[in-house]
């Protein structure tokens, strides 16, 4: 027999995938109206692929939630056939692609997804025309349920997580390329309490916060020619903000994030590094400025930062497996001028730690709960 709890996940697995065909069909009718995919179009309503790259000259490769990178061997694409989709693309977008324009890059938006495109003329890739698609949901698969029972994270270690959130902690999402950065900061943003201010910072429109937390009071900020990174984030701290929700930490923006935190706004941003204890050394290398010292920066970045969380992307014989590794608290004691890493969370134990006596006070913990568990 099965049990309650596994019927209920069933069921909301269920209608979840459900739901999930009808908006992509539903994107199919309208999206396809607009661009003919050709052979790419049936790939673009599979709810498990995720990205789609065309390139040397005729492959065309995919990525799968639960199977990975690989090769299609079924059929083949033209390089005509690439230049013709990417001119259309260009064409919907208001954009050249030829040879003095060879890269198109930007969002086609639909009622119910967004597509990233990036395109790469022949003028400068040798391998001829390449082309990158990748679908973003505006709606988030994720629950509490689900996290725990597909074994991303334990569920102490998420109502630690959601508890911090609703404290407004700082923290930095680490991990590989695919790993659920994006969309495990989109799940805990919807912890966000109503009446705290949210701006939301991107390059390509990823987030869509009302979309997933529609009570919010949320504004979505778009990088673009003439406004970088820093120039919108200096624009939005005149908004009367509470959080900054950057999409990634590429560059000399990361400074104006730490220069955010230290003013008392909340940030979260992820950022593309191994772990964290590589955190401070890839900041020093984005921010580009040999001003500031790496000890004088580690320190800055420690008594800043309240949360490291790294998750990791593992393939095996069940397809991509993701989680989350280690959520590791950043502590810097300004008499000692000592920064050090406390161990939350390691998923090859699944125990969630004490977190320290200082965040302890910031989240409302009583020393009686604590003795139980960090998260309660």
């Amino acid at each position: 027999m099965i049990s309650r709890k596994c019927a209920s996940c069933f069921i909301r697995k269920q209608s979840t995938s459900v739901w999930l065909k009808r908006r992509w069909k539903m994107s199919e009718t309208r999206i396809f109206d607009k661009i003919d995919f050709g052979v790419l179009s049936d790939l673009l309503v599979q709810e498990d692929i995720r990205d789609i790259n065309c390139l040397n000259h005729n492959e065309i490769w995919v990525t799968s939630n639960h199977h990975g990178h690989y090769r299609l061997t079924d059929r083949s694409i033209q390089e005509t056939e690439i230049n013709r989709i990417a001119n259309q693309v260009a064409n919907k977008m208001e954009k050249e692609f030829n040879p003095g324009s060879p890269c198109l890059e930007g969002d086609i938006h639909d009622a119910d997804l967004d597509l990233r495109v990036s395109a790469i003329h022949e003028e400068l890739s040798v391998s001829g025309v390449t082309l990158a698609l990748r679908k973003v949901s505006r709606a988030s698969m994720l629950s509490e349920d689900y996290l725990v029972e597909s074994g991303f994270i334990t569920r102490p270690a998420l109502q630690f997580l959601i508890r911090c959130i609703r404290y407004r902690c700082n923290m930095i999402f680490v991990g590989e390329t695919g790993s659920g950065k994006t969309e495990f900061l989109k799940f805990l943003a919807t912890y966000i309490p109503v009446d705290q201010r949210i701006v939301t910072i991107e390059d390509s429109l990823e987030f869509n916060i009302k979309e997933i937390h529609p009570e919010a009071s949320c504004s979505a900020f778009r990088v673009r020619p003439g406004f970088d990174y820093s120039a919108i984030i200096a624009m939005a701290l005149r908004q009367n903000v509470n959080w900054i929700l950057l999409q990634e930490a590429r560059g000399k923006e990361v400074d104006d994030l730490l220069d955010a935190m230290s003013t008392g706004h909340t940030v979260l941003t992820t950022m593309h590094t191994r772990g964290a204890d590589t955190v401070t050394t890839r900041i020093k290398q984005m921010m580009k400025n040999d001003a500031e010292s790496m000890s004088s920066l580690e320190m800055r970045v420690y008594s800043l930062v309240d949360l490291v969380v790294h998750l990791k992307k593992e393939t095996g014989k069940q397809g991509i497996v993701r989680s989350v590794d280690e959520i590791i608290e950043y502590l810097y004691d300004p008499k000692s001028r000592q920064c050090t890493q406390h161990v939350l969370y390691r998923a090859r134990t699944g125990r969630l730690n004490r977190c320290s006596p200082e965040l302890q006070r910031r989240l409302g913990m009583t020393e009686t709960k604590e003795k139980k568990s960090c998260a309660e």
